[in-house]
């Protein structure tokens, strides 16, 4: 072998390296920005839980001091929750189901993409005497 064909088979190595490293470097890129859509997903959602929750626990407040709102339906009309993250609708409703009562918080993105994220937390009461007892929460 010459002098020009290991010129030229090392040109050629060191092409197959600098591609390697550019997909090795455009992968590690990749999945850091999967990561970080991944992290925010998951903190939006963990808002939304925590916004339903509260929602369910100011509900269940209202009903200890006022049992007759389980009448009415309506617990919490739909109000709006400012976050850092944008702004939530957050409700709380009753409803009677198979012999018990069931209070219903509902927490929603205000404005979301194509797919508008909620969450929902629920409560099972039971009627006793003038008031409402409760049994305990359902996912």
């Amino acid at each position: 072998m010459g002098r020009e064909s290991q010129q030229g088979s090392a040109v050629i190595w060191a092409l197959l390296v600098t591609i390697f490293a550019m997909m090795l470097a455009t992968a590690v890129c990749y999945t850091a920005y999967n990561s970080r859509k991944m992290a925010a997903s998951y903190e939006r959602e963990v808002t939304l839980r925590l916004a339903a929750e509260a929602a369910l626990l100011e509900a269940l407040q209202r009903v200890e001091k006022e049992p007759v709102l389980v009448d009415t339906g309506m617990i919490i009309a739909p109000s709006e929750v400012e976050t850092e993250k944008g702004t939530l609708v957050v409700q709380a409703a009753a409803e009677q189901k198979a012999g018990s009562y069931w209070l219903v918080a509902v927490a929603r993105e205000k404005s979301g993409d194509v797919w508008q994220r909620h969450k929902i937390a629920r409560a099972r009461l039971e009627k006793k005497e003038d008031g409402y007892v409760w049994k305990g929460r359902s996912r």
